[in-house]
């Protein structure tokens, strides 16, 4: 009998080197899912099969096929699910503020084109009838004064960037092992001190300047050669870390990004990187009654009936996106259209309810449920974290595999703005017919027309 070969060496490169960019709505679980990540795997963080109701109690027997999937996944990100390193974009932000003088940072603040930019309004609905100010009155006295009380330290660490010679050891130092990203704890809560809807949208002000300008604080005339201005700064705190694990014999370098709100900006890391994943997490909306739903806890993070009305003004505008020809601007819809993996944002009690309804809707006569639980956030996260470091480990599920028929069908549009695929199948998920969105027979597409 031959002995067996270990073929971990195999994905050895692939478990060195991992970056996943997160993309999501304000409110959809972005930073709970960047926060598990940066823990790595935990017993007390993730369910058991018996926890999610897995396990038949009378029989012991496991339920349902996706809850082997699951368990052969589990076994393997407790020996293999490391933490990852956490890079939050708006933190990246602050490193063009350090770039310039505090004396410019609050000039910006009181500038007038500023103002303009915070009070233009926006669209209140979906037709574009109605508009409105996402922040009505765009004062910055109150955070002007707050900006002071740490301006020494903004000082001290905008000297100790700009001393940053082409080294990464240095930016590496920087980033993560000095004082900056306790300092951009402050500065943000310095700049959330009247209104968490203002520091909102006066970071999204700033991130368009530079994906604009090259500058946080220019609204000049826009430009493609500044478009990737933010994410190669991003880039070179990723190889800045990479560079210093090799100098630390520690090989792994994983990486997540929380949030890109570009579309332009998920296409550099993937030009650029094998082992890059857009990662989209979505939550339903739910009640704004029910605690627990998105409405809810978004309700409490912005308190007052008014300033969550404004609220939802900005979500809109970042979810939509601007008009073609502004390809600057946060998209968010269109980042979650180009992402690789989808996480539902479902907590354990959700999931073991939503897989209650389906128990209720299946006919007793019904020999075989070919429907796939519903897994919470944690259970999904895990099995993709674990399938981006071993391929294969386990297969897709029928509705996993449907939908990448349909993914696979869209690209045969002949449609300019959008790809659209589709698939039928029947109740037990064999396929009975493909399309996608196209002319009528005999047209010409409209991808082939001269303009």
């Amino acid at each position: 009998m031959s002995k067996a070969i270990d073929l971990s060496h195999i994905y050895n490169l692939r478990n060195n080197f991992t970056v996943i960019g997160l993309t999501g709505q304000i409110g959809s679980g972005c930073s709970e899912v960047a926060e598990q990540l940066s823990r790595g795997f935990n017993n007390k963080d993730f369910e058991s099969l018996r926890e999610v109701g897995g396990i038949d109690t009378k029989t012991s027997e496991i339920k349902h096929n996706s809850y082997r999937k699951y368990r052969i996944v589990y076994n393997y990100a407790r020996e293999n699910f490391k933490p990852y390193t956490r890079i939050n974009y708006k933190d990246v932000l602050v490193i063009f503020l350090l770039k310039h003088s505090f004396d410019e940072l609050i000039s910006f603040l009181k500038s007038p084109d500023l103002k303009n930019e915070m009070e233009a309004e926006v669209p209140a609905d979906d037709e574009g009838k109605d508009y409105a100010a996402i922040v009505p009155n765009a004062q910055f006295d109150d955070e002007a004064a707050a900006l002071s009380e740490i301006k020494q330290t903004f000082e001290g660490l905008s000297e100790k960037y700009k001393s940053i010679q082409d080294n990464w050891n240095d930016l590496y130092n920087f980033y993560f092992q000095s004082e900056f990203l306790s300092f951009c704890e402050k500065i943000h809560a310095a700049l959330m001190r009247t209104s968490r809807v203002k520091r909102n949208k006066l970071f999204q002000t700033i991130s368009t300047n530079l994906r604009r300008s090259g500058s946080p604080y220019s609204f000049s005339e826009p430009t493609a050669d500044n478009i990737f201005t933010i994410v190669e700064l991003i880039n070179d705190v990723i190889k800045s870390h990479r560079n210093s694990q090799n100098i630390t014999k520690d090989e792994r370098t994983q990486i997540v990004i929380d949030d890109l709100r570009s579309p332009i900006e998920i296409m550099y890391f993937k030009q650029r990187y094998a082992a890059f994943y857009t990662m989209a997490v979505n939550r339903d909306e739910g009640s704004g009654d029910a605690e627990g739903s998105k409405q809810y806890e978004l309700y409490q993070k912005y308190k007052s009936p008014d300033s969550f009305a404004k609220a939802k003004l900005f979500f809109r505008q970042e979810y939509k996106g601007a008009k073609s020809h502004e390809f600057y601007k946060a998209n968010i819809s269109a980042c979650i259209q180009q992402a690789d993996i989808h996480i539902s944002f479902l907590r354990k009690e959700e999931a073991v309810e939503k897989n209650k309804e389906i128990q209720e809707q299946n006919s007793p006569n019904k020999t075989v449920d070919s429907t796939s639980p519903y897994f919470s956030w944690k259970m999904q996260l895990l099995k993709y974290v674990s399938l981006i470091s071993h391929p294969g480990l386990v297969s897709p599920s029928p509705e996993e595999r449907c939908m990448q028929m349909a993914y696979t069908a869209k690209h045969n549009s002949g449609c300019i703005s959008r790809h659209v695929g589709a698939a039928i199948t029947d109740e037990f998920y064999s396929i009975k017919a493909i399309g996608w969105n196209n002319t009528p027979a005999g047209q010409v597409p409209c991808a082939l027309r001269n303009a």
